[in-house]
């Protein structure tokens, strides 16, 4: 015997979540998990294998900003145009 399909329930509107308590809620509850003035980034699979962990994350990132700093400040010496 063939079953139908399968009866799938409605994407609730904007208004459902008037319908939950948010009494009991509190703002920023895990908050503390992080340093202050910390940002979260989702870091793509393949790269996050790479690395392991947060701090070789950040420790990458800061050698690739010093090497580009340092790309951008030593300009190569302009050669002096001789005319023959």
């Amino acid at each position: 015997m063939k079953k139908g399909p399968m009866q799938h329930e409605p994407i609730p509107s904007e208004d459902a979540l008037d319908r939950y308590d948010w009494g009991k809620s509190v703002r920023g509850r895990h908050a503390s998990r992080f340093p202050k003035k910390a940002h979260a980034v989702v870091i793509a699979p393949d790269l996050w294998q790479r690395f392991g962990t947060a701090e070789a994350v950040n420790d990458g990132l800061r050698v690739l900003l010093k090497m580009a700093t340092l790309a951008k400040s030593e300009r190569p010496k302009q050669r002096k145009r001789v005319i023959a």
